[in-house]
């Protein structure tokens, strides 16, 4: 069998190619999941849970602007975020579910219900304060270490929490 160079080279190429063009989509898929730091973000349309479906029309996509764009989408995913989109009540259904950062500007929040455990990584506000209740037995963990860019209509920097507001503990073992 002789060897041509020619053939070796028009095959690595080929490689190559198809290299680059496998390592291009999975950076496209991964930044747009959020997997590479960019919160994945949805806002709510209505009083809403963790674990709502999309068919339940309660969260919607949100816009780099901060509105919903009419898109029904599931509650908040891991390392996600969300808006209040409007005087919702939110209810933390998810066991250990981590929120990056959650946006309360321009509503006046009815409250966040945490039902199971729960971290979140900051709480923005434009003025507005976020009233929680933590369910006997659960915790509220606040635990920012990655900020959260304006892709989904807000910046959070980690660890703020001036969009907290007051705090009720609903029973024994409660934890914040």
């Amino acid at each position: 069998a002789k060897f041509s160079p020619k053939l070796f080279q028009k095959a690595i190429q080929r490689g190559l190619k198809a290299a680059l063009f496998t390592t291009s989509t999975a950076a496209i898929m991964l930044s747009s999941s959020g997997a590479l730091g960019v919160a994945a973000g949805v806002i709510s349309t209505n009083n809403a849970a963790f674990n709502d479906l999309a068919v339940a029309n309660n969260w919607n996509e949100i816009t780099a602007r901060g509105v919903a764009n009419g898109t029904p989408a599931g509650g908040p995913q891991d390392n996600g975020a969300f808006t209040y989109g409007g005087d919702h009540t939110i209810t933390a259904d998810e066991a250990g579910r981590i929120i990056t950062a959650i946006n309360v500007a321009g509503t006046t929040p009815v409250g966040l219900n945490i039902t199971q455990n729960t971290v979140v990584g900051s709480i923005v506000t434009g003025g507005n304060l976020l009233p929680v209740t933590i369910t006997a037995g659960k915790s509220l963990t606040l635990n920012g270490t990655n900020a959260v860019a304006a892709n989904h209509g807000f910046d959070a920097p980690a660890d703020n929490y001036t969009g907290l507001g007051n705090i009720t503990l609903g029973g024994a073992n409660a934890a914040l």
